[in-house]
């Protein structure tokens, strides 16, 4: 099918009618035969250094937001709003209907896979049409189908998804959203019908550089096409509170806050955590007074799910709520998975910062007497974080193996100089290679203490010096135990 027709009305050109159109993208890349290319402004360049390669690729036409002078043998046509009807040039070619999608983002250092899968599951546990993507790809209802890898998609990337619910109506849609997507303002023109922001602790300072800076990208999910105002869950913030720019109050000001301490905040709640394991959480939002009973999470993912919760409230009418105690809630895979193995204790999770780490450790000292922790640092990436990482593993582990995580392009020796930086070398093994990290932990383990495994979680491969070798925490151990565990 020719597509030209189902955009023509935007573009309002009669440049294109010789031209076939099966496919869009803005990305050279991923041109085909019969593609439109749109040449658009993307991270330090533009679309228009890329027209030659997207018509050697086999585009059939372009648009521009930029002119382009020299003459080429395909049409290319300059549209100077072209930011403007992206939005309405991808609903049409994909033969969506906007109000047919309803948008969620989730932002925050740690806790958005976790928060929007959670959400993303109760929509289904509840029979409606959902769609959750990020850092773990995209389900699409209950499959899961993968993604070019980044944790929040472009634009255009995005309706390559929605375009598999083009004969359904009311989907939901849960999105994570990254630093780095709100710094290049990714996502900037979908109408969002609710965003959240989780925390906020330093990361990624590799891209961002200072701290304040990152501040700012995660505070800039206030300045997205939101129907509703963002919710910002004050608690996880407070340390923040005081220091920031008058900007940045500004925008907190224009917000709702979720709070378990603030009587003013307009989502309330308290949680009671119960000898075993489970725990009541009430909640006080504007259109649910509801207890709800949950087990099988740590606690620190008792404040995900409230979270997730908290984004689809406006959504669950009485009869939902009801149904919620019900519905079962699945973490993802790799977030505060626990195996039990041969009557032994494994806990992987993605945790990948001190916070985390933190959360999780601290939770597990209250029941464990031993903790063994296996972790690394991804090369390449902030490097700040690495000693305060090997710090709290210290702080709460017997024994710490640290080994390889995504070294990239960094040697793994310099990642970890950084990591023992100032910490404790007493107590913690350096083993480069990742399954020998963890059979070695794993010789520790009894049924009294717990093996934590953090950093890759749901990871299917290790990049090291640009290859990706096939890895993942669960197969290692699984094997390990299969084979060389009583």
């Amino acid at each position: 099918m020719n597509k030209l027709s189902l955009i023509k009305p935007i573009i309002k050109t009669n440049v294109f009618d010789k031209c076939f159109i099966s496919s869009i993208t803005d990305d050279s890349r991923d041109v085909q035969k019969n593609s439109l290319f749109v040449a658009r402004h993307g991270i330090g360049s533009h679309g228009n250094e890329y027209i030659d390669e997207a018509i050697q690729r086999g585009a059939s036409c372009i648009i521009s937001d930029q002119s382009f002078e020299k003459e080429k043998d395909i049409p290319i046509y300059f549209l100077n709003n072209l930011e403007d009807q992206i939005l309405a040039i991808l609903f049409r070619f994909h033969e969506l209907i906007e109000d047919n999608f309803i948008f969620h983002g989730v932002t925050g250092t740690n806790g958005k896979t976790t928060t929007a899968f959670m959400a993303h599951n109760i929509m289904r546990g509840l029979k409606r049409p959902s769609i959750y993507i990020g850092t773990i790809g995209a389900y699409i209802n209950d499959e899961l189908t993968q993604t070019k890898g980044n944790t929040t998609p472009g634009i255009f990337e995005l309706f390559e998804i929605l375009k598999h619910f083009n004969l359904q109506k009311t989907i939901y849609v849960f999105l994570e959203i990254s630093s780095h997507a709100l710094e290049q303002k990714r996502l900037g023109i979908l109408p969002f019908f609710q965003t959240i922001l989780l925390n906020i602790q330093s990361d990624h300072l590799d891209y961002h550089k200072t701290y304040a800076n990152y501040i700012n990208a995660k505070l800039s999910i206030t300045n997205l096409n939101n129907k509703n105002p963002t919710i910002i869950f004050i608690d996880k913030i407070k340390d923040l509170l005081g220091s920031l720019s008058s900007d940045q109050e500004k925008k907190l000001s224009t917000s709702e806050f979720l709070s378990a301490k603030d009587s003013s905040a307009m989502y309330k709640y308290s949680v009671d955590h119960y000898p075993d394991e489970s725990s009541k959480i009430d909640l006080d939002f504007p259109n649910i007074k509801l207890s709800i009973h949950a087990s099988s999470f740590l606690k620190f993912n008792i404040e995900n799910y409230i979270s997730a919760i908290t984004l689809i409230s406006k959504h669950l009418s009485l009869t939902d709520l009801n149904d919620l105690d019900n519905t079962a809630i699945n973490l993802p895979q790799g977030r505060g998975e626990i195996l039990s193995l041969k009557n032994r204790k494994i806990l992987i999770d993605f945790a990948h910062d001190n916070l985390s780490f933190h959360n999780i450790l601290s939770e597990l000292a209250n029941s464990f007497n031993e903790i063994i922790v296996v972790f690394g640092c991804g090369g390449d990436r902030d490097k700040t974080k690495r000693p305060k990482m090997m710090k709290t593993a210290q702080d709460f582990a017997s024994k710490v193996f640290f080994t390889s995580d995504n070294n990239r392009y960094e040697s793994f020796s310099s990642i970890a100089l950084d990591a023992m930086q100032g910490n404790n070398h007493t107590c913690t093994e350096i083993i480069e290679d990742r399954k020998e990290a963890i059979r070695s932990a794993m010789q520790y383990l009894n049924k009294e203490n717990i093996l934590v495994i953090l950093g890759k979680g749901h990871e299917t491969d290790m990049d090291t010096f640009g290859k990706k070798v096939p890895f993942n925490d669960k197969d290692c151990i699984l094997k390990i135990m299969g084979n060389e565990v009583n």
